[in-house]
């Protein structure tokens, strides 16, 4: 870190206030299994490029693969890192340096995301004054998402969005009528990766 100048450290700390906390030790197994070619489809990989830390926890993962993830990441700061640290440390402030000047001067974070295997509906969920949108958590960055909404068997509004939200039109939805709603994870192919559990909700 002495050999940074004034400037890159100021910068460096900026970019370590702007990155957010860390994932977990699964999330970075997790990562490590992806292929590179779906790396940037991948939840957290906009904070692992930007961070150095985590830079640092899956370089001792490859070289220890026969140690447990939690441990690698408690006992990267003690590997003698002296050359490579600054190093990276310059690596990361030039691909943040990039990233700022390609994004008007801001730092995109990652989506909101959870543990599991299977995404979250959030809303709405039981009895509910409106539905103005419904929305959801997912463990995975998925291509696009599909939102079904059931009137016992029968299918009453369905879209697909890539964010984590979607509106139902006006009027599609009536008051004091029994829901379900279900999302689901589709990839590039078309695939579905996942899906929620149903939910039910009525409009009071």
């Amino acid at each position: 870190m002495e050999e940074l100048t004034p400037e890159q450290r100021d910068a460096l700390g900026a970019l370590k206030a702007a990155r957010g906390p860390c994932p977990s030790a699964d999330a970075l197994v997790e990562y490590q299994a992806v292929a590179e070619l779906d790396r940037p489809r991948y939840y957290w990989h906009d904070h692992i490029q930007i961070c150095s830390r985590c830079q640092l926890a899956l370089l001792h993962m490859k070289e220890h693969r026969s140690e447990l993830v939690t441990g690698a990441v408690n006992n990267y700061r003690r590997v003698r890192l002296a050359v490579l640290l600054p190093i990276a440390a310059i690596l990361v402030l030039g691909f943040a340096i990039t990233m700022v000047n390609r994004r008007g001067g801001s730092l995109d974070r990652p989506a909101e995301t959870i543990r599991g295997s299977e995404i979250q509906a959030t809303a709405p969920i039981g009895s509910v004054d409106v539905v103005t949108e419904f929305s959801w958590q997912s463990p995975i960055r998925a291509e696009r998402y599909r939102v079904t909404v059931l009137r016992g068997s029968d299918r009453v509004w369905q879209t697909e969005t890539s964010a984590l939200r979607a509106a139902p039109p006006s009027g599609v939805l009536e008051r004091n009528v029994e829901y379900s709603w279900q999302v689901e994870a589709i990839d590039r192919e078309g695939d579905v990766r996942m899906s929620s559990p149903p939910r039910a909700f009525s409009i009071r």
